[in-house]
């Protein structure tokens, strides 16, 4: 059974044009990853890069996770 907020957000990506549904269910399954790694997320890896990911910032990670929690509000 799916949760209410699971249930709002495959109601949100029904809404999308078809052609659109696939990528932004990838989207968003990508920030829901990115949410839930942030929680744990030790900064700069010892290869120096952040999430182990050579072209994303920490920064970026920040303003992304920021951006979906607001939209929770």
């Amino acid at each position: 059974m799916l949760e209410p907020h699971e249930v709002l957000l495959l109601a949100a990506l029904h809404e999308f044009p078809v052609a659109r549904q696939r990528a932004m269910a990838l989207a968003a399954r990508e920030l829901l990853m990115l949410t839930a790694h942030h929680e744990t997320c030790p900064g700069i890896g010892v290869d120096g890069f952040p999430c182990m990911a050579p072209n994303d910032t920490c920064e970026h990670c920040h303003e992304l996770v920021a951006s979906f929690v607001a939209l929770g509000h």
